[in-house]
């Protein structure tokens, strides 16, 4: 299997967080090492280190790398307030502390393992029984034409089948992407070829083990993590009153109202939206597979038709999109996979960023 996992659940970065000796300890070390100027508080730029590292622990691009998520970085620096005097290493302290414990709650809910591929897994696979069947597989799928032959590009989509835990990184990174180009000129695939099916399962496996030599020469370290969406979330908001109702008093304040009080019945997805954190769902629009199972949850209230709701049939409505969307889950979970690169001298999410 490929080595050096680790999984990174929030729990350690939390106790160490929550450990005044040690947290103490930490504070004075790191605000002694960014007070440059020896004056007490940090200017702007002395901070910067600080907000670039816990960027660099949630895998941020650099700071002006990217105007997209340069405002990330405003708004953390915007934590530690205008700063026009300074800042205190006891504002220091306070902001990076609620940082990091926003950072150990995500790891918490949705956990990281950080592993480095060096071919070995990827090998194993490509040299498996498993491999030659589910190469047949790929080919059967990608032929669709059904014409009995397949293109040289065919093997880089069918790749694409191969998991982090089979030794695979992720093609979406473009380290990978020049990984994957040397192994097929190592197996001496063209572009212009085409294969028939038992052609195509040879090849593939030139190419698969061409790679894991590329790993060998040059191993990948990758974050992957696997949400799962079983309604069990939603289970447990419901049975929590206190949280249930801030919950739902967020969204119901999150919505423009008429002069009435009242909002518009379509207006009950931007509630969702707010409501869902809560009850461990993805935002609109972030999971296709789970919009289609909201999208079924709102045809059951006739939630796009016209008409306008007051706050008791608003959390009334609300609650019924919720407990189909939970049912829905409960009978055919949905597993979110995702995975990316960690580039070299960058922090594993969940990692101290210090």
């Amino acid at each position: 299997m490929a080595t050096n996992i680790m999984v990174m659940d929030g729990k350690s970065l939390k106790a160490f967080v929550e450990n005044d000796e040690s947290w103490t300890t930490f504070v004075n070390q790191k605000f002694a090492a960014l007070d440059k100027s020896h004056t007490g508080k940090l200017t702007r730029t002395e901070l910067q280190p600080a907000v670039a590292a816990v960027g660099n622990a949630i895998g941020l691009p650099p700071m002006g790398e990217s105007a997209e998520t340069d405002h990330i970085y405003d708004e953390m620096f915007s934590e530690f307030g205008n700063g026009g005097d300074g800042i205190t290493k006891e504002v220091f302290g306070r902001v990076m502390r609620d940082i990091l414990l926003g950072l150990g709650d995500g790891l918490e809910r949705d956990p990281v393992a950080i592993s480095t591929l060096e071919g070995t897994r990827l090998q194993q696979y490509a040299e498996s029984a498993e491999f030659e069947v589910e190469a047949v597989t790929a080919f059967s799928q990608l032929d669709a034409d059904m014409n009995g032959s397949l293109k040289a590009s065919a093997i880089k989509t069918a790749m694409q089948r191969i998991s982090v835990e089979q030794g695979m990184p992720p093609q979406t990174d473009a380290s990978v992407s020049g990984q994957i180009q040397r192994a097929f000129t190592m197996a001496g695939i063209h572009s212009d070829q085409s294969f028939n099916q038992t052609e195509f399962v040879d090849v593939y496996r030139k190419a698969v083990l061409a790679l894991a030599q590329c790993l060998r020469e040059k191993p990948l370290t990758v974050a992957y993590s696997e949400k799962m969406f079983d309604g069990s979330s939603i289970t447990a908001l419901l049975k929590d009153k206190p949280a249930l109702d801030a919950a739902l008093s967020e969204a119901w304040q999150a919505i423009p109202k008429s002069s009435a009080g009242s909002v518009p019945k379509p207006y009950l997805r931007v509630g969702l939206d707010v409501f869902a954190p809560y009850a461990g769902l993805p935002p609109i629009g972030a999971v296709e597979e789970m919009d289609n199972v909201v999208n079924e949850a709102f045809q059951v209230i006739d939630a796009d038709t016209g008409g306008n709701v007051d706050r008791p049939e608003f959390d009334k409505c609300l609650l019924e999109v919720v407990g189909s969307i939970m049912l829905q889950l409960q009978g055919k979970p949905i597993g979110i996979k995702s995975s990316g690169v960690v580039p070299p001298g960058r922090a594993p999410s969940g990692i101290m960023p210090f």
